[in-house]
């Protein structure tokens, strides 16, 4: 059922009654939407007896789909890059970090991107959202990391002009962080001492942050 809603509102953002009925049962989805209901997803009903979805319940759909061990793999294919930056977003937020997404900026020489930011004092994690799979992929993930330091780098030298744009303005000691963040199922591994870590992992990672805290790399800014 999980599937079913995440792919049959991949292009439009709302569940067709009838056609989950026509794939399942009615009992299923009564069942389905109730379970979702007690769980805090509650969707806006539309005229024609049919649901309203947002991108930010679709993500929470896909993190309950991953903790009740459907195959992450197929999940990942039924969501945008912005969903799956959004699903990093709610973890981070579940582990009491201030979370948002999107940092644009630029210096003398290029453009830069910060896909999603978790704060809490007073650690600034930075992270790269790899929304690809595969096998061979782990090369392609140490450039990303490499190329995540000179971000976080960029952000260091500019951060007199983004303190206030990453609304942590007062913060008299802040140690930024690095991370990729990819939802290929494996193991988590270091590179340049940047973790990279798999969506299915980034629990376990926040859980035992402090086991991890002397490999990660940190630039620190102190005001």
């Amino acid at each position: 059922m999980l599937l079913l809603a995440l792919k049959q509102s991949k292009e439009e953002s709302f569940l067709i009654t009838t056609e989950l009925i026509e794939s399942t049962s009615k009992g299923r989805v009564i069942a389905f939407l109730k379970d979702l209901n007690q769980k805090g997803i509650i969707f806006q009903k539309t005229i024609d007896e049919n649901y309203q979805i947002t991108q930010e319940q679709r993500a929470k759909i896909a993190i309950f789909g991953a903790m009740d061990g459907i195959d992450f793999e197929k999940i990942i294919k039924e969501l945008s890059w912005q969903e799956f930056e959004l699903l990093t977003t709610i973890v981070g937020d579940e582990f009491g970090y201030e979370a948002k997404t999107g940092l644009n900026f630029s210096t003398n020489d290029r453009k830069y991107q910060i896909d999603v930011i978790l704060k809490n004092s007073p650690y600034v994690i930075l992270i790269d959202c790899k929304h690809y799979g595969g096998i061979g992929k782990k090369a392609a993930l140490k450039k990303a990391a490499e190329e995540q330091i000179m971000r976080v780098e960029a952000v260091s030298n500019s951060f007199d002009n983004l303190k206030e744009k990453m609304n942590i303005k007062g913060w008299k000691k802040v140690n930024l962080i690095p991370m990729v963040v990819t939802w290929l199922d494996d193991e988590i591994f270091f590179h340049e001492r940047v973790p990279v870590i798999p969506f299915t992992k980034l629990r376990s990672f926040f859980q035992n942050f402090y086991l991890y805290f002397e490999d990660i790399l940190q630039i620190k800014i102190d005001k």
